[in-house]
């Protein structure tokens, strides 16, 4: 199959899977109401309102919510016109912070969620691979033992308790950095703000959550990339390139590293993707003002319009990037045949 096609049948799934999700997205956030019989309209009302009738009248014109015990005419015109918005973008006004439309929440905290994640990021994929390379090259020593004790441990402790232990060493007994991560100590004055202080303070109040989030992913890289340069460097024509007599340095960087690195691609792609929806646990304990933490705040205010957004929008951007990963691929390597 020519690129073309391939292209063409890839955005065809893509559109299916988009619109399955859609559909789950729309189901998940409604169990409470098929389930338990919750009407979404109370959770909205302000205690005790006057002229209650009134309120929930505008309420549900509003966010087009089904009347109690709404038959399946309603629930239709319901799932519809949900299905109009999120194709458009239209994402309506958030539940709890009434007033504010969900596209400005998101995109006010989205900033710091790009920041934060893809610096985080950056640093942990750096220093996966190159720990990862070091480790393959001296394979069975104690470098590599090292490196591969230390990976696994890492891995595997929860990243909350990896940022609250952060917390309590180096907030709390060794206070040098913020317990919080949302800048704070910078005010403005006068209507005038120093540009180079607020930067200063924002980098001094990332440094621990950065720093959390990139001890508790790196592992992951460095183990992936170890396996795969190990892989390589057992294939024939690097046994050749050695038979020619080319230096071990030579035949690591030159020939074995561009082969072993393309299968960390699709890895690092996605890792890159789910930045957008932003790091809920980190965010949480560190109370830094994202993605991530607004996430777990619509889902704990049972805000549907704010929650049924950032995932529809995560999971478009992981499709999305998942396909660019796929092309990519092809690029890197020749040897790829689209099918």
């Amino acid at each position: 199959m020519s690129l073309k096609g391939y292209i063409v049948r890839r955005t065809i799934n893509m559109a299916m899977l988009i619109l399955a999700v859609l559909v789950f997205n729309f189901f998940i956030f409604r169990l409470q109401v098929f389930l338990f019989g919750i009407d979404p309209a109370d959770l909205i009302l302000p205690p005790n309102p006057r002229d209650k009738e009134i309120w929930e009248a505008k309420l549900r014109e509003k966010w087009r919510i089904p009347q109690k015990g709404a038959g399946l005419d309603q629930w239709l015109d319901h799932f519809f016109t949900y299905m109009a918005n999120m194709l458009t973008l239209q994402f309506g006004n958030s539940f709890f912070y009434q007033g504010k439309s969900v596209t400005s929440l998101i995109l006010e905290r989205l900033p710091n969620t790009v920041i934060l994640l893809g610096t985080a990021s950056l640093f942990s994929i750096i220093l996966g691979i190159v720990v990862g390379v070091i480790a393959a090259a001296r394979r069975g020593s104690k470098i590599d033992m090292t490196s591969i004790s230390v990976g696994l441990a890492l891995y595997s402790l929860p990243i909350f308790w990896l940022g609250l232990m952060a917390i309590m060493l180096f907030a709390y007994y060794i206070p040098i950095f913020p317990v919080t991560g949302g800048s704070q100590s910078v005010r403005c004055g006068s209507g005038q703000c120093n540009l180079l202080e607020t930067i200063i303070d924002y980098i001094y109040h990332l440094i621990l959550p950065v720093s959390v989030l990139t001890v508790g992913s790196f592992g992951g890289y460095m183990l992936l990339m170890r396996n795969n340069l190990i892989d390589v460097l057992t294939e024939d024509f690097i046994t050749t390139a050695k038979a020619k007599g080319l230096k071990e340095r030579t035949v690591l960087f030159r020939h074995a590293l561009k082969n072993a690195i393309l299968p960390m691609v699709t890895v690092i792609a996605l890792s890159f993707a789910f930045v957008i929806g932003g790091a809920t646990l980190t965010e949480t304990v560190f109370n830094w003002y994202g993605l991530g933490r607004f996430i777990f705040e619509s889902i704990t205010r049972q805000d549907w319009n704010s929650s049924q957004a950032i995932f529809y929008v995560i999971a478009v951007v992981v499709i999305v990037a998942n396909f660019i990963a796929d092309l990519l691929y092809g690029v890197l390597d020749p040897r790829v045949k689209y099918a």
